[in-house]
């Protein structure tokens, strides 16, 4: 049995330069405001295949062009997963999140400077617009459910068991969100990132309906959903590890 310490949980610290955070930073910030500027312009057509592939081609474009710098998260959630992962380091993960939520807003502002003339056409654009039928409850159970999902693709491909296969991460993620995104758009409208929230929201003149749901939801999802991977699947493999040193 493998006793999982905070240690073995988390990296606290990491030995990085002041220019290589700013870097990431600037990764972050970059990465996020792609995301939401080509993510949101889909939502201007309304159609919800459109959407769901918007967002997914997008996170392929940031993963390919920021993922050997920063790890191209732009997701609050997929940094506090990595943190608990042991992929970057505790100090790094405020770097991560407020480089995220500054990309955000100046990604949206960018596409409301795109689409001027045409954004009294979308009611709120891009911001949290979930099933009306729905609670509260219901929307951060949508929210954490198809963020846990997203999650353990991540981990499954930072799981080192899986360093050959890098080649289509861009892609995996990319079908794997666009997939989420058709599983929950018509429930809380699948968005799985905090960030990618609250920048439309607050450039919408305040629709902040739900929106702690919209936080709430992928931040636990964040926490728990490296967890289990680290604790059930990666036991697995040093278990196996194990019996196979004690019966060569």
């Amino acid at each position: 049995m493998v006793h999982l310490t905070l240690e073995k949980l988390v990296k606290v610290c990491d030995k990085m330069s002041s220019w290589e955070r700013f870097v990431i930073f600037l990764a972050e910030l970059a990465g996020t405001s792609t995301f939401v500027l080509l993510g949101c312009l889909g939502c201007v057509s309304g159609s919800p295949e459109i959407i769901t592939f918007g967002f997914g081609f997008a996170i392929m474009i940031c993963v390919q062009v920021f993922g050997h710098i920063s790890g191209a998260h732009v997701n609050p959630a997929v940094t506090v997963a990595a943190a608990i992962f042991g992929n970057i380091s505790l100090i790094n993960v405020p770097i991560y999140i407020v480089a995220q939520i500054f990309g955000a807003i100046c990604g949206f502002e960018l596409l409301k400077i795109l689409v001027k003339n045409h954004e009294n056409d979308v009611p709120n654009l891009c911001s949290p617009n979930p099933n009306p039928n729905l609670n509260s409850v219901q929307i951060f159970l949508s929210e954490f459910l198809l963020t846990l999902v997203l999650i353990w693709v991540c981990c499954g491909i930072w799981d080192l068991r899986n360093k050959n296969r890098s080649d289509s991460i861009p892609l995996r993620l990319g079908l794997a969100v666009t997939g989420l995104a058709m599983a929950g758009i018509t429930l809380s409208g699948a968005h799985m990132n905090p960030a990618r929230s609250f920048g439309p929201a607050l450039l919408n003149n305040g629709t902040w309906d739900y929106q702690w749901a919209y936080w709430a939801g992928p931040l636990f999802a964040g926490v728990i959903g490296p967890l289990i991977y680290k604790i059930v699947f990666l036991q697995i493999k040093e278990d196996a590890k194990g019996c196979s040193e004690d019966n060569p």
